[in-house]
């Protein structure tokens, strides 16, 4: 089955579908923007912390919503950098 046709996925395969670093995941899940039981659950039981499964179609609307919210545009870069690269 492929990563479009699956909606909860593990953090690899979320990484992968939405093209976001591990690191910003865990900031967006910290500062509220991916929250428990609507975006994600966590597998395990008593204090043993287990893997988290991501809900990729609601992990991309909150993606999309921060999007709006912040209205950022994309980068510029001057034409010497553009050069340059």
């Amino acid at each position: 089955m492929s990563i479009a046709t699956k909606d909860w996925v593990l953090l690899p395969e979320l990484i992968e579908a939405i093209y976001i670093a591990e690191r910003t995941i865990y900031k967006h899940k910290k500062s509220g923007v991916f929250k428990a039981g609507e975006h994600f659950y966590r597998v395990g039981e008593g204090t043993v912390k287990g893997k988290c499964v991501y809900s990729l179609e609601q992990c991309k609307k909150a993606l999309f919503d921060l999007s709006k919210r912040n209205k950022k545009k994309g980068e510029t870069y001057k034409k010497k950098i553009i050069n340059d690269l």
